[in-house]
């Protein structure tokens, strides 16, 4: 990953309008993303099949047979999943839901209603580790996309 690598960013939910909510939120952050999106958890997996991501955003109230924690699970089983940032978004605060998102192998936890500059700094976190893993040979490098996304704090 050099200087012009561009995040694709997969956002699973099953309402369109949840989905323009996060990718405007996602836009609004001045750095160059991919978006792309899925309603459910097996068009999840066939997209990650077809097309890798560099992050996930899985609201766990997905419709259908599997819910979001599911999907979780089942990608972190997964060689394609298993190291991919996952941000799972919880529909309530009860601590039910948080420990079962930890249980399912998701890397942060954010609660509806997503709060932008806290979805930002999630964002940053898991983008540079994911580039820091991936050029683990050179001391933490961050690539330019990255670091604009400091000026937007």
């Amino acid at each position: 990953m050099g200087p012009n690598f561009i995040p694709r960013i997969l956002i699973v939910e099953s309402y369109g309008s949840n989905v323009k909510s996060l990718s405007a939120h996602l836009a609004s952050f001045a750095i160059p993303l991919q978006i792309i999106s899925a309603t459910d958890a097996p068009s999840a997996m066939a997209r990650l099949q077809r097309e890798p991501a560099d992050l996930l955003i899985i609201d766990t109230l997905l419709r259908g047979k599997t819910d979001g924690f599911e999907l979780c699970r089942s990608l972190r089983s997964t060689n394609f999943g298993q190291h991919l940032p996952i941000i799972l978004l919880l529909g309530g605060t009860l601590s039910l839901e948080r420990s079962k998102g930890i249980l399912a192998g998701a890397d942060l936890l954010l609660h509806r209603p997503v709060v932008k500059e806290e979805l930002l700094k999630m964002l940053q976190l898991l983008l540079t580790r994911k580039v820091e893993q991936a050029d683990s040979d050179r001391p933490s490098v961050e690539p330019i996309p990255l670091r604009r996304l400091h000026s937007v704090v």
